[in-house]
């Protein structure tokens, strides 16, 4: 009998450690296949999300937005570059609007769907009691393997959040109900925007998660101030270089040439 229960702890045993988290590499189409969106994420919690020129960095708890400014880089807590941009359109006079409809939404189980050889449940993100009205699909694995996958892809989801609250005076109901299934576990699918392509297991280094230097809310509004400054010199010295008039005996500009004719539509 004793032997029978240790076997049997010894089992359970195994079966837990074979799905505790374990460092991982993720990279999922997006917009249909025009892009690629790379999620690195460690054991340990840490996690990286790499679309285009956007990366977020999550790091002893906390959320990173990663800006690159030239060959110049740096960060900024979500809370801080959320917070610095309210600042600055508070300063320009823009207040949140309120939303002009915000219908009820819910999330309905609907069957379940394999991405990238993962198995995962499907849930239909769509107006209350209206489930032919607009929604979204959205396909979540519950595998504790996939667990630090899933903590990277919701920093998009927040973040996407925090920005629609510096907008409007309330997140809309629907972003709400997609922010509770995505939390449900690791996205396989998010409509068209997001698939799935592989998941691979192996070793991160620490220095993936490395981050530049950390600006705070006051830091970092002043550095996209002065962006936007010098944005403004530069435009309005193109301007001025483009008005000026041409030297006594030169030439005067040809005329600009006349836009091409648009083919008619079939």
């Amino acid at each position: 009998m004793i032997r029978k229960t240790l076997t049997i702890a010894t089992l359970a045993l195994v079966a837990a450690c074979s799905k505790a988290p374990e460092d991982v590499t993720a990279h999922y189409a997006a917009a249909g296949g025009r892009g690629t969106i790379t999620v690195k994420a460690a054991a340990n919690g840490d996690a990286k999300v790499e679309a285009g020129p956007q990366t977020l960095i999550h790091k002893g708890g906390t959320d990173y937005v990663v800006i690159t400014d030239g060959n110049d880089k740096f960060a900024a807590s979500f809370a801080d570059f959320v917070g610095a941009t309210q600042d600055i359109a508070k300063a320009k006079g823009m207040k949140p609007q309120a939303l002009p409809q915000d219908p009820e939404y819910e999330a309905v189980q609907v069957g379940e769907e394999k991405v990238g050889d993962q198995k995962g449940t499907i849930w239909s993100v769509q107006p209350k009691g209206n489930p032919n009205g607009d929604s979204i699909r959205i396909v979540v694995s519950d595998d504790a393997r996939l667990k630090n996958i899933a903590a990277a892809i919701s920093m998009q989801t927040k973040l996407t959040g925090a920005r629609m609250a510096t907008v409007f005076t309330s997140v809309p109901k629907a972003e709400k109900v997609l922010e509770d299934v995505i939390a449900k576990g690791a996205v396989l699918r998010l409509g068209e925007a997001l698939t799935l392509q592989d998941v691979k297991p192996g070793a991160i280094p620490a220095s993936e998660f490395a981050l530049p230097t950390v600006l705070d809310r006051a830091a970092l509004r002043k550095r996209i101030e002065d962006q936007a400054n010098k944005a403004l010199e530069a435009a309005k010295a193109a301007g001025d270089k483009a008005g000026a008039a041409p030297a006594e005996g030169a030439p005067a500009a040809p005329a600009p040439a006349a836009p091409a004719a648009t083919p008619a539509a079939k």
